[in-house]
């Protein structure tokens, strides 16, 4: 009885013997059976599936037991795949939300933020309008999970016209200061001296004095001295 027990027995049924489970997450799913059965596993695939877009289709998205685990000789180890296609997700309703938690809610629902437009609207850093694939795409679509979606926001100024400033006589910071308070763009200076001006100022600009404008309409102004740009020999510095 002592030599069954404590001999025959465990030589047997390989008494103290484990095999350490092998990483196989990650792997296709074609090299599974040599991995696992060269080292006396077994394997089975479950019905759940989930996805990664980290992962080929049908790799190995989890196992059990896990990595390293001690296991007996023929042991079961279970096997989820990587879906082929990723799993839909609703379309969250952005509209009027600021940036910010629009790109939070998108990533909470397993979706991408693209790019970012800027349009005149009264409704500062608020969404205005959400769009797929140069598509928009309403609240509550189903769409695959993993999309991009990018997002029209409010720069708080509005679509509003208004008469051009008079920006004639004034110096280039005072010039600059009203542009950007009229939200305005400054896109060309040209330095160009004229006789019939006193002083260092604007003394020409486009477009002219009291033409209907919007914000971020370009302006061009011309100002009554030399380049500071260019050194002695009229080279560009």
């Amino acid at each position: 009885m002592i030599f069954f027990f404590y001999v025959y027995l465990p030589s047997s049924t390989n008494h103290n013997e484990t095999i350490t489970v092998p990483n196989v997450e990650g792997m296709s799913f074609e090299s599974i059976d040599e991995v696992l059965t060269n080292r006396d596993l077994r394997y089975q695939v479950t019905v759940d599936s989930g996805y990664s877009e980290d992962l080929e289709p049908l790799a190995i998205l989890s196992q059990n037991p896990k990595p390293g685990s001690k296991v007996k000789e023929n042991r079961m180890v279970y096997l989820t795949l990587n879906a082929t296609v990723p799993p839909q997700v609703r379309m969250p309703n952005l509209i009027g939300t600021d940036s910010k938690n629009a790109e939070d809610i998108l990533e909470s629902n397993g979706l991408k933020l693209g790019e970012i437009s800027y349009v005149p609207d009264r409704r500062l850093n608020a969404v205005i309008e959400q769009r797929m694939e140069d598509s928009k795409i309403e609240p509550n679509t189903l769409i695959y999970k993993g999309s991009t979606i990018d997002l029209i926001i409010g720069n708080g100024r509005g679509n509003q016209l208004f008469s051009m400033p008079d920006f004639m006589g004034k110096s280039l910071s005072e010039a600059r200061f009203q542009m950007s308070a009229s939200g305005l763009k400054l896109t060309e200076i040209y330095y160009i001296p004229n006789d019939t001006v006193a002083g260092p100022v604007v003394y020409k600009q486009l477009p002219p004095i009291g033409r209907e404008v919007r914000p971020d309409d370009l302006i061009e102004i011309w100002i009554n001295q030399e380049d500071p740009n260019k050194n002695e020999d009229g080279e560009d510095n």
